[in-house]
């Protein structure tokens, strides 16, 4: 549950939007690696919708994935550039998860989302994630989608890293070797029961080895749940909540062991939304009372996904979508220092 010791105490030094002022369109569901001290953001740009459309495709039509890197830090970040466009693959792209693997290697992950097709695809880049070549599908079995955390490297395999999958049957996690396409050991977390779903995923591994993993509740009615392994990814805990009322978590180790999440922070019984911050002092056993980076406006979908990263001064960077003034949503980013 929610420590009522532990107390987050962050400064909040610039918040900037990231993406060039005159675009418009729905700017979402950003990510943040660090590529050697470089800071490169992924992220997705598609078609505003109209109102009567809106419980059709609730995050806007015919999808692009960009990224935009940051070679200060996070402070500022050159014009983004088209990795997929949806003018050529017709494929309405959906997330755009970045992952350095090491050795100069980032992993793409996206994933399509049309009446015709849904469909997980992978890309890896060899220089740093300036180009990405023609990708290649990541298809898991019972239909699940890949991957909303980031990639950890597995224990006994240099080539093999463990992602998290979702949907389907349920979640859980999976090994993967992005020089080969090869999938393996696929382990669920959780399976999905009428009542509700646990799906979106996000892991980090702990310096005793053990991988913790925060999990979305859908619908939400108790919040966060966290589950481990200490087997490297082949058995898991039985989820528990973590008293932290939201969804769309997104979990960093810091240099100093502790963790910081960031998620889509809510109030029962309310439509307000925010952007959220809360942290761990032992090791995902106990979260903080969260602090509110940013309140946003337009409804639930219209922000709080975000992403961690420390920079090379040991800043915090954070990047999440977010409206407002119940416009479409645009791609922030926000720098933290913990005090």
């Amino acid at each position: 549950m929610t420590s009522k010791q532990t107390r987050l105490s962050i400064s909040i030094l610039d918040t900037k939007r990231i993406t060039p002022p005159e675009w418009d369109g729905y700017q979402s569901f950003p990510t943040i690696t660090n590529v050697d001290g470089e800071l490169l953001v992924g992220f997705r740009r598609a078609v505003n919708i109209s109102d009567d459309l809106r419980q059709v495709m609730d995050h806007g039509m015919a999808g692009d994935i960009y990224t935009t890197r940051s070679k200060d830090g996070g402070y500022t970040f050159e014009p983004p550039q088209l990795i997929i466009s949806h003018a050529q693959e017709r494929t309405n792209e959906h997330d755009a998860l970045l992952t350095h693997l090491g050795n100069n290697k980032v992993l793409l992950i996206s994933r399509t989302h049309t009446s015709d097709l849904r469909r997980n695809y992978y890309s890896l880049s060899t220089d740093g994630g300036r180009n990405f070549p023609k990708r290649q599908t990541l298809d898991l079995y019972g239909y699940e989608w890949a991957s909303f955390g980031h990639f950890i490297p597995a224990l006994d395999d240099t080539n093999t890293f463990i992602g998290t999958f979702y949907n389907g049957p349920g979640c859980g996690t999976f090994r993967f070797n992005p020089e080969n396409g090869e999938i393996s050991r696929q382990s669920y977390i959780y399976k999905s029961i009428p009542e509700y779903r646990l799906n979106e995923t996000s892991i980090t591994r702990l310096s005793s080895g053990r991988i913790l993993a925060l999990i979305r509740q859908q619908p939400c009615i108790d919040g966060l749940f966290k589950s481990h392994s200490d087997d490297d990814g082949k058995t898991w805990s039985s989820p528990q909540p973590i008293g932290l009322y939201g969804e769309a978590p997104s979990i960093t180790l810091l240099p100093d062991g502790r963790i910081l999440c960031i998620y889509r922070g809510m109030i029962r019984k309310n439509p307000k939304c925010r952007v959220a911050l809360s942290i761990s002092e032992d090791s995902g056993q106990t979260w903080s009372r969260p602090q509110t980076l940013a309140w946003y406006k337009g409804g639930r979908f219209h922000g709080g996904y975000g992403d961690l990263e420390v920079n090379h001064r040991g800043q915090i960077v954070a990047v999440y979508y977010i409206s407002r003034k119940q416009e479409a949503p645009v791609v922030e980013r926000m720098m933290l220092e913990l005090e």
